[in-house]
């Protein structure tokens, strides 16, 4: 096996090389096949393009075969890609037609276990927030429905033994998972860490340029991520739901799901939720005066009522309720305005069909009063931890797949070792704008991060 591991690191060597191109980035980040257009409009669902494999679609064409590795028995090739993670496995099914076609014979089984492998500790949670995609779970979203989705999504975080091959994912619904995970998650996934980080180099006078995230930092803001999406799946109201609401209200997010987690975990997503809130801010400013109903592009339509297209952002009640809305339409979004929309009119016209209302269930899940309802409709075990002020000392940033959910330097600082059921408005909005729940120790103790805490 030493010979083939020399073997496959001279092959992968070079075929990375050539295949850097063809790699999915923050700035490029949709694969596409060599000699074709790269996709820049919005896709109708990321998470529903089965046919769209990131890795198959560019294989088998850039280098030379190399002997050696290519005549190895197929039981050997699986176990090399079985060990691969994504982008090996990518550079390799690029580079060889032999690899490439036993890729294609274990597909299903390879990509599960590259989910697994690249997901860790988040995979329960990116496995939900598929599940409950628009296109999966729309059709049967009722209040019952999403709590009993939700206990089903407790269960499996409870498994100590829970793994993607639990999921029984079919080769198609593999392929969109990996599609989405690594043309959506990961651009967003970056271009919220440099969010994050520089906000708090800005508070605390540090370097803007971090060092790279450690695995427990990468596993927080990962399972934050997903989680946000599967929020965004079960509990935003879209516009074709107006007309068959779900009848929920801010204390069911509160127990169906803010319930589900501990408080720094609900922080964690709340982080998730201020970044892309802080981003469509931006660009609700961006395209102000392009939606203004003063604009001349709507000078045709007759007032009252607003002309469609149209939006009153200078009412800041309903811009509030309009920001709510859109932040809550998710990822596929947000990805689609950050890195796909070809130039600025392009913009106006994709938010122009996007803007949505169906926030106010999120931001009043964080308000104090919604909280002060749970418990008053009944104290839960973390409720009696905070009453009797039991210790919540900081041990250490340990991994989430191996030792479950530790509470970050930063909360055991602001509540001062002492357990806490509080989110949301109880705490201030500034921190979150450093990501302050997700990073360790080392970081915070850098640059008087702890101090800011």
């Amino acid at each position: 096996m030493g010979k083939v591991r020399r073997l496959f690191s001279q092959f992968h060597t070079r075929a990375s090389s050539e295949s850097t191109s063809c790699m999915p980035t923050a700035a490029s980040p949709d694969p596409a096949p060599s000699g074709s257009a790269v996709q820049t409009t919005k896709p109708s669902s990321t998470l529903a393009q089965p046919g769209t494999d990131p890795i198959s679609d560019t294989a088998g064409t850039s280098v030379q075969r190399n002997a050696a590795l290519e005549n190895l028995p197929a039981e050997i090739r699986r176990a090399i890609l079985e060990a691969l993670d994504y982008k090996s496995l990518r550079a390799l099914a690029h580079a060889s037609p032999t690899f490439h076609q036993q890729y294609r014979l274990d597909r299903r089984s390879l990509l599960r276990g590259c989910l697994q492998r690249t997901l860790g500790a988040a995979a329960v949670d990116a496995c939900a927030a598929y599940r409950s995609s628009p296109e999966s779970f729309s059709d049967e979203r009722t209040k019952d429905s999403v709590a009993e989705f939700l206990k089903t999504y407790r269960d499996r975080r409870s498994s100590a033994t829970y793994s993607v091959s639990d999921e029984a994912l079919t080769e198609n619904e593999a392929v969109a998972m990996v599609a989405f995970h690594f043309t959506v998650i990961e651009p967003l996934f970056e271009r919220f860490t440099i969010w994050a980080l520089g906000h708090l180099a800005n508070e605390t006078g540090g370097s803007p340029h971090h060092k790279p995230l450690s695995t427990t930092e990468e596993a927080r803001v990962m399972r934050a991520m997903y989680r946000f999406q599967l929020c965004c799946n079960l509990f935003h109201e879209r516009r074709d739901q107006f007309m068959q609401p779900l009848h929920l209200g801010s204390i069911d997010v509160v127990k169906l799901f803010f319930c589900l987690f501990e408080p720094w975990e609900v922080e964690e997503v709340v982080c998730i939720h201020a970044f892309a809130k802080d981003e469509f801010d931006r660009i609700f400013r961006d395209i102000h005066g392009d939606v203004s109903q003063e604009n001349p592009r709507f000078a045709d339509q007759p007032r009252p009522p607003t002309p469609n297209g149209a939006f009153d952002f200078d009412n800041a009640w309903e811009r509030s309720n309009w920001l709510g809305g859109t932040v809550m339409c998710g990822f596929e979004l947000l990805h689609t305005v950050l890195f796909k929309t070809r130039d600025h009119e392009h913009l106006v016209t994709t938010m122009q069909k996007s803007i949505s209302l169906g926030g106010q269930l999120f931001d009043g899940a964080l308000s104090e009063g919604t909280q002060w309802a749970r418990r008053n409709e009944q104290l839960s075990e973390r409720d009696l931890k905070q009453r009797a002020r039991d210790p919540l000392p900081f041990v250490g940033d340990l991994e989430p797949a191996t030792h479950g959910s530790c509470p970050p330097l930063a909360w055991t600082l602001v509540w001062k070792g002492t357990y806490s059921n509080l989110y949301g408005d109880h705490l201030e909005d500034q921190m979150r704008r450093w990501g302050y729940v997700m990073w360790d120790a080392a970081r915070l103790e850098t640059g008087w991060g702890k101090h800011c805490c």
